[in-house]
């Protein structure tokens, strides 16, 4: 793995060579101040004399405990790190600057491996491998973020980090980032199944307005793309392509995927949503709905030739018929949505961040309570069909010749989680949260019985 590290920062220093030649002494964006506040707070760090090149090497640590009150599905209780980080930024020149964010606590270990140059003082390029821009929830820091864990929809249909380029605007006013991405570069161990990799195109867009005290911004995501083959199937990578969907319930130490979807024959996917934040004083509000649909594509030739010879072909000898009994493909389509408020009981008002058109982590000494509702919806049944063995049929003609439709069985679920959070400096937090689930499967043999599932999580978290 070391040598994957290396690799990434040899290759992070390299590329930002040209641009240090054209470097030009200006003032700083508001993005660089807010780095330069992180370089400047260090305990491991250098700074050239002419203060043009500088780094800091830091980390993350977090632990996690969690106690499950269980219906029918047992889960493990127990404890674990849920991140052990080491990071290094530097500042190369007046305009670029780097990341490199490594996990030992997670298989997935590469987090951000990235360069940004500040092309004017409201905004950056950034190419290298990071969250692409869906979603505030999505996107936000698992530091800054006030609960253990990010809602059931986020987690299935939120996007993640992958290797792209992107560009992002922040104004007063108006704050936007988009770009294109392709592989999930999360763990270069990877095997590779073969094929052409998947693409993606992402943009988050927002309209806003602060004072002093207090802020408000709404806007949307949209994500638009193809998923990575899984090989060749027939000597083709076209139809093979598969979306999995799953979520284990904001759970921090046992990973049951008690909600999970999976899509076949995905051709391409389209994710969007909304969200509205809103702060004032001491208290927050947020909320954010978000939708996903999945256009689906068969191999008809194929299919309908492998049907050949067989009792099925008598009935239905051409393609059209054949067609005709399967059915045509249709979309899959889910959503989701969340929202959550805040309210600080010891500590300064809450504070906005226009860069990342978040809400900040709070400061040391402050005491926060928060509340979060979600409901997330994985079924796609198609409507009127019958229900048999685990699985869908339009009639009992299908039913007979075992022909199930493209009806999905994720499940689905509503959560209501309450939290207290404790700031004990700016870098180490405590998080105690209490979790609800109403867990709906009553399509799926394995979790038909779980019904009402509780937890109480805490976490522990510092950085430096």
């Amino acid at each position: 793995m070391k040598k994957y590290i290396l690799a990434l920062g040899v290759c992070c220093m390299a590329g930002a060579m040209p641009l240090f030649a054209q470097e030009s002494n200006s003032e700083l964006t508001e993005a660089q101040r807010e780095l330069q506040g992180y370089m400047d707070e260090g305990l491991v760090k250098f700074k050239s004399d002419n203060d043009k090149f500088s780094f800091r090497v830091g980390g993350r640590v977090a632990i996690d405990g969690a106690h499950y009150i269980d219906d029918y599905t047992d889960r493990g209780s127990g404890a674990k790190f849920s991140a052990a980080r080491i990071r290094i930024i530097s500042k190369i020149g007046s305009k670029v600057d780097m990341k490199l964010d490594v996990d030992f606590a997670s298989k997935n270990w590469l987090k951000d491996a990235y360069l940004r140059w500040h092309t004017n003082k409201n905004g950056f390029l950034r190419v290298g491998n990071f969250a692409e821009p869906f979603s505030a929830e999505n996107i936000q820091s698992t530091m800054d973020y006030p609960f253990i864990n990010k809602s059931a929809t986020v987690a299935a249909l939120g996007t993640g980090r992958a290797i792209g380029v992107s560009y992002r605007y922040y104004h007063k006013y108006f704050w936007a980032e988009g770009g294109v991405f392709s592989q999930k570069f999360s763990n270069p161990t990877e095997v590779v199944k073969g094929g052409d990799m998947g693409y993606a195109l992402s943009a988050r867009l927002l309209g806003r307005v602060s004072g002093d005290d207090w802020a408000f911004h709404a806007g949307g995501s949209v994500n638009y793309g193809r998923p990575d083959a899984n090989g060749f199937t027939n000597g083709s990578d076209d139809y093979n392509r598969t979306v999995t969907l799953s979520s284990n319930l904001e759970s921090c130490v046992d990973n049951t995927k008690f909600l999970n979807a999976t899509i076949n024959n995905v051709k391409t996917g389209l994710k969007f949503g909304a969200e509205v934040m809103a702060s004032y004083k001491k208290v927050y509000v947020k909320g954010e709905w978000l939708h996903a649909d999945y256009v689906r594509e068969r191999d008809w030739d194929y299919n309908f030739t492998s049907s050949l010879g067989t009792l099925l072909s008598t009935m239905f000898p051409t393609l059209s018929a054949y067609q005709g009994l399967m059915g045509v493909d249709q979309d899959a389509k889910f959503y989701g949505y969340t929202v959550e408020a805040g309210f600080m009981i010891l500590g300064k008002n809450y504070r906005y961040n226009s860069v990342d058109a978040l809400m900040n982590r709070p400061k040391g000494k402050s005491l926060e309570v928060v509340a979060r509702f979600n409901h997330t919806d994985l079924n796609d049944i198609m409507a009127g069909h019958m229900f048999y063995g685990g699985k869908f049929y339009s009639s009992t003609l299908h039913q007979s010749f075992g022909v199930a439709d493209q009806s999905v069985i994720g499940g689905k679920a509503d959560t209501f989680t309450f939290g207290v959070n404790y700031y004990v400096t700016d870098n180490i937090v405590a998080r105690l949260n209490y979790s609800y689930q109403k867990l709906n499967q009553e399509y799926t043999k394995e979790f038909m019985l779980d019904k009402n599932l509780h937890s109480i999580q805490a976490r522990v978290a510092f950085e430096f």
